[in-house]
């Protein structure tokens, strides 16, 4: 049951940060890299404040720190600059497609156990996510958002291969060092994308520093916050759920929670098959939920 209520805990917080990084580039837009550098930089501190163990980092664990600090500077600007050109619910919709790589990386590499429903659970996840994102006549976007195009979806698969992959890192962070040094593998890997957003951002942004800071502080440090909880929360989550089947209910609820702030919060409509998707993504997660100790 505690992984359960983790994986709701994740989703409160994944639909926190993408709200606010959402109006701040709907509000402001410029700035990317300098409001994302805030969000990492706080984001980092969580991991900070709540190690209890003693802050060490085996010299083993840097290879993979290092790359992951790329790929959340990349998934941090890229979500944003999409959420900045495309309309909320489809740019979060697809964005759940980032955790069918620690899905099918649990079934293939680790081998976790499978139960009748997982493949099932699996393909009806896979049906949702087709039907949700297709865009067919009934389905457009709030009237101040510019729709969807072929930059916002450049923009949209960066972010979701780089998040794909910041979760099997995250995951062979903990299996290679017996989930020991988690807090710092993330400390790490956060705090190195702020130097590189920071950096970056004061480079191509120096002359419009004041404007972003006064406007993107309190964006950046509420999404920091809710970013370095989720991330937090996922750790612990793998320590109750299979990888295999957490990613399933991740990825269930992230399209039924982007379904209703997308509904409810910026008025976009659906069409007839999205509906569906959403009702079959969230059969899935209750198929998936389900536990493995009744099939044996």
């Amino acid at each position: 049951m505690e992984g359960y209520l983790l994986i709701l805990l994740f989703t409160l917080c994944n639909v926190g940060e993408s709200i606010l990084v959402k109006d701040y580039a709907k509000r402001h837009g410029s700035g990317g890299m300098l409001m994302n550098a805030v969000i990492a930089l706080f984001a980092s501190l969580f991991f900070l404040i709540t190690d209890t163990g003693g802050f060490y980092v085996p010299a083993g664990m840097l290879p993979l720190a290092l790359i992951n600090c790329c790929l959340f500077a990349a998934g941090f600007y890229f979500t944003f600059v999409a959420f900045r050109v495309g309309p909320y619910g489809l740019t979060r919709l697809i964005s759940s497609f980032s955790l069918l790589f620690t899905i099918f990386y649990g079934l293939i590499f680790l081998e976790e156990p499978i139960t009748p429903l997982t493949f099932p659970g699996i393909a009806m996840i896979l049906a949702a996510m087709v039907l949700i994102n297709y865009k067919g006549k009934g389905a457009v976007a709030a009237p101040e958002e510019n729709g969807v195009s072929l930059k916002w979806l450049i923009y949209l698969l960066i972010s979701v291969v780089a998040n794909g992959f910041i979760g099997i890192l995250t995951r062979m962070q903990q299996i290679r060092f017996d989930n020991a040094c988690s807090n710092e593998f993330q400390f790490i890997s956060i705090g190195g994308s702020f130097v590189m957003l920071a950096v970056m951002g004061v480079i191509l942004d120096r002359d419009k520093l004041r404007g972003i800071l006064k406007h993107g502080l309190l964006y950046g440090v509420g999404a920091g916050i809710c970013n370095g909880a989720k991330n937090f929360v996922t750790l612990a989550v793998y320590l109750y759920i299979p990888i295999s089947t957490a990613g399933p209910i991740k990825t269930g609820l992230g399209m039924v929670s982007a379904f209703v702030v997308a509904l409810l919060l910026y008025k976009e409509r659906y069409t007839r098959l999205q509906l569906i998707g959403v009702v079959l993504g969230a059969v899935a997660v209750v198929l998936l939920g389900l536990p493995k100790t009744i099939f044996s």
